[in-house]
């Protein structure tokens, strides 16, 4: 038996090392790629820290907190963490200050000089933090949701912390009123506040405006008024060939082709004529007298008569045929 290895030319061999150094090649390029991807966002978030601090020196907080959150989106950097705190701090955001010191007192190292002041900081501002208990009167309905400021809240009858200041809760339900309550809490107060559900709209009813008399009559109008369109088609028809007929049979006999042809289309056209306006004043006779039915009938019933019910958990007609 041959050896395979034995048998691979020079070819095969240099195919292998140039596919080899094209792979090595691309993955050195990829590489640069994101590296050079990587330094443009340092650079960026370096700007727009300074840029931050900047505004802060100014004491312009609302330009400079979103700086620091942008930067830190690009590079996540402790200095960069602590810097944030305090601007959200300062603007009495509490609850993301203490987030944004405790993460960046988990990305320092145990010996660096900044995490000392960053615990003692964190400490001061732990306290000052306002709790909110939301608890529910009674079990929301199917589909109910309690939002407090904007935000859906998942922690029911659980203490949390919140921002000092007023808050705006809400309970929302399908096919309920907006239930909106408010509490203020102070720095460092515990509070608890009980909601519920809004009251039940009413189901209104949608009422079936079209009848079937009121059906029957626009269709009995829409026959008279093809008529009414056909009738004025083969009137205009029938004046045309009466004056061909007229003008190839002078003596009431036909003495051309032309004439015969004339008479015959005018004495079909008249038929049609006539069915025609038959069909108009029939459609509007008839519509008329079904309509003053309709409303004779509507006069004399309940006005909740024909009428379609939509409840939870059910479509319904109401009244009586």
């Amino acid at each position: 038996m041959v050896n395979q290895d034995k048998q691979s030319s020079p070819f095969s061999r240099t195919a292998r090392l140039v596919a080899h150094a094209v792979t090595i090649a691309v993955m050195s390029y990829s590489g640069s790629v994101v590296a050079d991807e990587m330094d443009e966002n340092i650079k960026r978030a370096e700007t727009l820290f300074n840029e931050a601090r900047a505004a802060v020196k100014a004491n312009d907080y609302r330009t400079a907190c979103p700086k620091f959150e942008e930067s830190l989106k690009l590079a996540r950097r402790a200095g960069t963490l602590f810097n944030l705190a305090q601007c959200e701090e300062h603007e009495g955001r509490l609850v993301s200050a203490v987030r944004y010191y405790k993460e960046g007192i988990v990305v320092l190292e145990p010996g660096d000089p900044r995490l000392a002041p960053s615990k003692k900081q964190l400490a001061i501002i732990e306290p000052r933090l306002p709790y909110l208990t939301i608890k529910l009167a009674s079990s929301l309905p199917k589909g109910g949701r309690v939002t407090l400021d904007g935000r859906e809240v998942e922690a029911i009858d659980v203490e949390f912390a919140v921002d000092p200041g007023k808050h705006e809760i809400k309970v929302l339900v399908p096919k309920y009123a907006d239930e909106i309550a408010h509490i203020t809490l102070d720095e460092g107060e515990h509070g608890t506040i009980t909601v519920k559900a809004g009251p039940r709209l009413p189901d209104a009813p949608v009422t079936n405006a079209l009848g079937p008399r009121r059906i029957a009559a626009i269709a009995a109008f829409g026959v008279g008024g093809l008529g009414f369109v056909t009738a004025a088609i083969t009137g205009g028809l029938v004046v045309s060939a009466n004056a061909r007929m007229e003008e190839g049979c002078p003596q009431t006999v036909c003495t051309t082709a032309k004439g015969y042809e004339a008479a015959r289309l005018g004495k079909t056209l008249l038929v049609v004529n006539t069915i025609a306006w038959g069909m108009t004043i029939a459609g509007a006779g008839a519509g008329t007298a079904l309509l003053l039915l309709d409303k004779k009938k509507d006069a004399t019933k309940p006005k909740s008569a024909h009428s379609l019910m939509i409840g939870p958990g059910f479509v319904g007609i109401e009244g009586s045929f």
